[in-house]
């Protein structure tokens, strides 16, 4: 094999490079993307960002433009590209770099330099090939055809200079990745230093140094137990490493398609409460189910349509969350959590009611915050239009003359196309739309209603102070009832926007402080204690048992 290694050397042998940017691209989402040495575009492709990109001689394979907003295509060296200040011209801090350029040290410690220069405090650089796998493709003369030369000495470089920095070495194949945060746009050591640095390493090789002495000191990581594989890596709390690591598993086929699916959200937002208690977190899309199969982790599947099989050594929770299913595997599940309490309480009379527990929808407590907006905007539904069933809120509302708005994909030659606002509306813009509105619609799939699944809209709504009208799904937690009002049929609909639309000022004043209550009874960081509850049970039982084992 080309990549077998020498005695004292390692080869870097976990996810590809351009798959691991790839899920870096997504969980960090740069506004400003940049890389020195792009060549074919394999890496400037993973960018949605505003992107720029140096390469001294393009030779592009890769369709790099796709949805960027803008993209700045530079040929020339990166010296050049530096010293005409182009990115202070086009406004940019980088938020995301990679930089695979000359692999020769002083080059790419220049490019560090001047990248840096242009960061903020969140921005990350990413940096490759300081995994060689023998000393011939380390030499700063090319000999071999795999050759990283020696840019492995950014590390020790790094660790003695700027000792203030966060590196991590990821073991990414075929020759790694350092990935490089907690940057200081005004710190000019490596720069009032570099003469002495290039002068200090540039003529050590790789076995001068020490090669067993290098990989002791880069502490690899493995690409799955990164921080920056993780959905929110910049959010992780100090003590992460200590802690098991979590993988939600969504249903979504690819991480390419994955921001098109529901589910994903709803991952997120679990995600993210998760990552401030200090648990790094992994969103899978199910071609990568089982790429991390670390003893001691845990496994959310996210039920609807997902059907995973549980890994040796980890533990495996099930939250039925959506209609798509209508049983469930025990044997793979440690723990079910049920979203619809008609389906708990079925799981129950089954028999399963040791491994079930009531876990209902929820909302995210930094997007869907309660304001107190003047209403006017008439009646407001944010939703996918189905084929098979009638939407029977927004049908209601045309036919008694309403002021209705719709946003959503599919409602096109539909009866309600001249309602449409638009095919989509980014989450964050949610909360604005639900309190501007003087009523909010939500409605069910028969499906929905007749498992006793709640839709996390009407959370969203309540969460922002809103006011909702629902079909009857027949379950709802107690403590939201008052405040949803139910329909069953037109003459039901029209009497319940009657009674939302004479609120007084009063309840309308009760809504806004029920709201601010949901942050600690119906949020993801309220779900994620009570899983990490019945987790740590978990752990300790199973403590237990093996010092029974033991004792006996």
């Amino acid at each position: 094999m080309v990549n077998k290694p020498q005695d004292g050397f390692r080869a870097a042998s976990g996810l590809n490079y351009l798959d691991f940017l790839k899920t870096m691209h997504q969980s960090l989402k740069p506004d400003w993307y940049f890389e020195v040495g792009t060549q074919t575009g394999a890496s400037l492709r993973l960018s949605d960002a505003k992107s720029i990109s140096v390469d001294p001689v393009f030779a592009l394979r890769h369709e790099v433009i796709g949805p960027k907003p803008e993209l700045y295509l530079f040929q020339c060296k990166s010296d050049d590209f530096f010293a005409s200040n182009r990115l202070s011209a086009l406004g940019a801090k980088v938020d995301l770099a990679f930089l695979d350029g000359m692999h020769l040290m002083e080059f790419l410690l220049r490019d560090f330099i001047n990248t840096e220069r242009h960061c903020g405090e969140d921005s990350v650089i990413v940096m490759h090939d300081c995994i060689p796998w023998n000393g011939a493709m380390t030499r700063r003369q090319r000999e071999t055809q795999s050759w990283t030369g020696d840019v492995w000495k950014m590390v020790p470089i790094l660790q003695k200079y700027r000792p203030d920095l966060d590196v991590e070495v990821v073991d990414c194949e075929p020759t790694g990745l350092v990935i490089v945060s907690g940057l200081d746009a005004q710190n000019t050591v490596l720069s009032q230093a570099y003469d002495k640095i290039v002068s200090e390493y540039v003529s050590i090789e790789i076995e001068d140094y020490g090669v067993e002495k290098y990989f002791d000191e880069l502490d690899i990581v493995p690409a799955a137990q990164s921080r920056w594989s993780s959905a929110c890596p910049r959010i992780l709390d100090s003590g992460w490493r200590q802690n098991p690591d979590i993988a939600i598993k969504i249903a979504a086929p690819t991480r390419e398609v994955m921001d098109a699916w529901g589910d994903y959200y709803f991952a997120l937002g679990l995600a993210k409460a998760f990552s401030r208690m200090g648990y790094r977190t992994a969103i899978d899309p199910q071609d990568e189910w089982y790429a991390n199969s670390r003893p001691g982790g845990l496994d959310i599947v996210l039920r609807g349509r997902a059907n995973f099989t549980k890994q040796p050594g980890r533990a495996c929770f099930f939250w039925a969350i959506s209609k798509g299913m209508r049983s469930i595997n025990f044997a793979h599940a440690d723990q079910v959590f049920w979203a619809s309490g008609k389906m708990y309480e079925e799981a129950i009379a089954n028999g399963n009611g040791e491994k079930s527990s009531h876990l209902p929808q929820c909302f995210d407590a930094e997007i869907m915050i309660p304001r107190q907006t003047l209403r006017g905007n008439g009646l407001v539904f944010v939703g996918r239009n189905r084929d098979g069933f009638d939407r029977d809120a927004s049908a209601f509302a045309a036919r008694s003359g309403h002021d209705l708005k719709i946003w959503g994909p599919g409602w096109k030659g539909t009866e309600q196309e001249e309602f449409l606002r638009g095919d989509s509306i980014d989450n964050h813009l949610l909360p604005q739309i639900y309190s501007a509105a003087d009523i909010v619609l939500n409605d069910h799939t028969p499906q929905m209603k007749e498992r006793g699944f709640v839709s996390n809209r009407i959370f969203d709504t309540l969460a922002c102070g809103a006011v909702p009208i629902s079909d009857d799904v027949a379950w709802l937690p107690d403590d939201l009832r008052e405040f949803v009002y139910l329909f069953n049929d037109q003459d039901s609909f029209d009497a319940a926007v009657d009674a939302a639309s004479s609120e007084s000022d009063a309840k309308r004043q009760e809504r806004l402080e029920f709201a601010k209550l949901m942050q600690e009874k119906h949020s993801f960081n309220d779900r994620a204690k009570k899983i990490l509850t019945v987790f740590d049970q978990l752990i300790t039982e199973k403590e237990t048992r093996m010092k029974v084992g033991d004792d006996a």
